[in-house]
């Protein structure tokens, strides 16, 4: 598919999107003042928009549904709470606003994303045809050479910005074993080389990507880590940034400004934590609230 192909899917979709629900006679109107639109046409011909309306939908998974009542077009939305569907249409609305709007370019700011996406068409292929991948990875701490292993991908996450593979193992040249059963997450900005292989795997029939993360922050997972109750107060000037974007599936606000996770304490939920300084108080466990109480001696004998 080419990239002009792509942003006329792209289009499509942010246009429908964006009306909430549109006839045939608007998109026309619409496409005949779109920068997309190539070829200069007064109108979007009905072979072309059914047929981009079917290449949505199976390339993306995005169905473009008609009101026969009306004749008006819009997005099926009765799964549209899929974190999947909705980052995807996010993408889509971004895109979109970039490509018709070149001239604000510099003046939209975002976060540099690391290396390694170009390793997930690899990844997604490989998934969807059940086969292993030959991986070459680089640990942050190593000082040697990457080490090589077969990689059975599972699933694929997007945490702060990076993306990681998460599948089952089977080591070839390094020392650290990892039990067959057990899936580990590598960080695609830290694969220096990868390639498909012959061999198949299968998926475990009872995998749910979302089930096995449940329980944790972000990246940091596997049965070493267990979830528990945690719970903090934050000061009410903090409060509405933890209201307006929970950090875990579980978050409760179970007094005002007293929240609780049910979740792995876990070194980058406890970094996110961290994050809040002063703001927040540890109020359970006590594990945990020692911790940090340790870290506030230790910080403000640092500063004597």
């Amino acid at each position: 598919m080419s990239v002009v192909q792509y942003k006329k899917y792209v289009w499509l979709v942010d246009t429908i999107r964006s009306a909430g629900k549109i006839s045939r006679e608007e998109i026309d109107r619409k496409w005949a003042g779109a920068r997309i639109n190539d070829n200069h046409e007064s109108r979007l011909p009905d072979s072309t928009f059914f047929r981009y309306k079917n290449d949505v939908e199976e390339l993306f998974d995005i169905e473009i549904l008609c009101d026969r009542a009306n004749g008006l077009y819009y997005i099926n939305d009765t799964d549209i709470n899929s974190r999947t569907k909705q980052w995807l249409l996010s993408q889509f609305a971004v895109s979109q606003s970039l490509d018709t709007s070149r001239e604000l370019r510099d003046r939209i700011l975002y976060e540099p994303i690391p290396e390694g996406t170009e390793y997930l068409t690899t990844i997604v292929n490989a998934m969807r045809d059940s086969r292993w991948l030959q991986v070459s990875h680089l640990r942050f701490e190593s000082k040697e050479a990457p080490h090589i292993f077969h990689l059975a991908p599972l699933c694929l996450k997007v945490f702060k910005q990076r993306w990681y593979v998460l599948g089952f193992v089977e080591e070839i040249d390094s020392v650290h074993s990892t039990p067959k059963d057990e899936p580990r997450l590598y960080a695609l900005d830290r694969i220096r080389h990868m390639e498909t292989m012959e061999k198949t795997f299968r998926l475990p029939k009872n995998f749910d990507p979302q089930a096995y993360f449940s329980g944790y922050y972000g990246v940091f997972c596997g049965k070493q880590f267990t979830p528990e109750r945690i719970r903090v107060r934050i000061s009410e000037s903090a409060a509405p940034f933890v209201r307006s974007l929970p950090l875990h599936h579980s978050q409760k606000e179970v007094e005002p400004c007293v929240f609780e996770w049910f979740v792995a304490p876990t070194l980058d939920f406890i970094q996110q934590l961290r994050t809040h300084g002063s703001e927040i108080e540890i109020l359970a466990p006590q594990s945990l609230r020692r911790q940090f109480a340790e870290e506030a001696k230790r910080i403000l004998k640092m500063y004597e």
